[in-house]
């Protein structure tokens, strides 16, 4: 199912690319796609077989490609199964962080640190707003900013100066990292992860 997804993902932006570009060089749609130069040129011929695209040769190692109609209905179809996705993806992980913040609201938990540096610290902070539960900071090791939605971001939880309840775990890179950190620095009972963050954790980790 992962290999089809990823297959899907590649397909449909190397039709965007051709269709914003279609005489661009394969070795640079190789790094707009990010995949190996040779798999661009293996995905083109499968295009081209599938009927999604055209290619026009223009010089003896260059080739213009364009989009076919059928491309077009296709590119339109897997653009629309990855917004289905992405928006399925905000509503399941929206309901665990709504349950989540019900769970620190029992607990009158006040004020949180999110931990992670995400896209689900917006769908986390939307739920902790939600409960009335106030956001002290955001603790994210690779961040650049000094600031996100207007809340104050560190580099680690000893530069949170302000005091809090507790900590929600919102990283999808390395969850298993940001957990086991976080717990380190304030105890396993002030910090909380969503179920489908927790999945793949030891039951020890993720309880």
């Amino acid at each position: 199912m992962q290999r089809e997804t990823d297959q899907s993902r590649i397909i449909l932006d190397i039709l965007e690319s051709v269709d914003r570009d279609g005489g661009r060089s394969q070795r640079s749609r190789a790094s707009e796609v990010g995949i190996a130069l040779g798999l661009i040129n293996a995905y083109l011929k499968f295009c081209i077989r599938k009927g999604y695209l055209k290619a026009r040769k223009i010089s003896a190692r260059s080739y213009q490609y364009m989009l076919t109609p059928r491309g077009f209905t296709e590119k339109s179809r897997l653009a629309l199964s990855r917004l289905s996705d992405s928006l399925a993806f905000v509503r399941a992980t929206r309901a665990e962080y709504a349950d989540l913040f019900a769970d620190a609201k029992a607990r009158q938990w006040q004020s949180v640190v999110i931990a992670g540096g995400s896209s689900l610290v917006e769908i986390c902070a939307i739920c902790a707003i939600e409960r009335g539960i106030r956001i002290v900071a955001i603790v994210d090791a690779g961040a650049r900013p000094d600031r996100m939605l207007g809340v104050p971001v560190y580099g680690n939880l000893a530069a949170v100066a302000q005091p809090f309840d507790g900590a929600v775990i919102a990283d999808l890179q390395d969850p298993r990292r940001v957990l086991a950190e976080t717990v380190a620095a304030l105890g396993a009972d002030r910090v909380m992860i969503p179920l489908f963050l927790s999945a793949g954790l030891p039951r020890q980790e993720a309880a």
